[in-house]
């Protein structure tokens, strides 16, 4: 069904029996199954929310698995809620979409944000309130829109974990703004870091050496600095 009505080519549809066991519809969200209202209007189409399970094929790797969710977000022209499963853990994707101005039945993709693998050995100072924010009393049902960007956010999120040791969802958009900023920043130093250990594994002069460890102390006082802006909202 999904190759019948979704706009995919012959190149997606391998990835797909490449790497995909079985796909399916795992709820529908609509007016009707859900107390929510459509949010329509000339820049989004947001009738309900799709969640889809993808269960995955031994050996796929991540880059594999973000061909896949973003193969799946713009195929289905709702907002979707994709469960990778592989091996007892999940993944989750989101993306907020927007019509295409020019052709109003594609969409434009934002941002796909997706979580860590969760399983049972993950830290629970991280699933437990990712959890915890996908409950329904935690979500908007102002409309479908705000309902699956609370989702969205709530992955973000957790994506963000990574990065500042901390989940933390901003809803405001300003601090939003802020946040990703900080957070662009910290990676950036991450980087610089990682390029400056290769670095000093290559060099051999030993003050040149020392130079460089001096360096990576006072980018990893910065990147200290910068997650304690984040967790503080500074």
């Amino acid at each position: 069904m999904f190759y019948d009505f979704a706009d995919i080519n012959k190149k997606e549809k391998t990835a797909i029996t490449k790497y995909i066991e079985r796909m399916e519809l795992t709820y529908l969200l609509t007016p009707t199954t859900i107390n929510i209202q459509a949010f329509i209007n000339e820049e989004y189409h947001y009738e309900g929310v799709m969640i889809v399970t993808a269960h995955l094929k031994d050996g796929i790797t991540e880059t594999d698995i973000r061909v896949l969710e973003e193969v799946i977000h713009r195929a289905l022209p709702h907002p979707v809620v994709i469960t990778f499963s592989l091996q007892n853990k999940i993944l989750l994707s989101t993306c907020m979409k927007r019509l295409n101005k020019v052709n109003k039945t594609n969409v434009v993709l934002g941002t796909i944000h997706q979580t860590n693998w969760i399983d049972g050995e993950m830290s629970n100072s991280v699933v437990t309130p990712f959890l915890q924010s996908l409950q329904l009393i935690h979500l908007s049902f102002i409309n479908f829109y705000e309902f699956y960007k609370d989702i969205d956010m709530a992955v973000e999120a957790f994506q963000n974990t990574d990065t500042i040791g901390a989940f933390k969802i901003i809803k405001e958009d300003e601090e939003r703004e802020e946040q990703k900023s900080l957070i662009h920043q910290i990676q950036e130093t991450e980087q610089s870091i990682a390029r400056i250990k290769t670095a000093i594994k290559k060099e051999t002069q030993f003050n040149k050496k020392v130079e460089l460890n001096i360096k990576v102390q006072e980018l990893t006082r910065d990147m200290e600095n910068l997650k304690n802006n984040v967790s503080k909202g500074e």
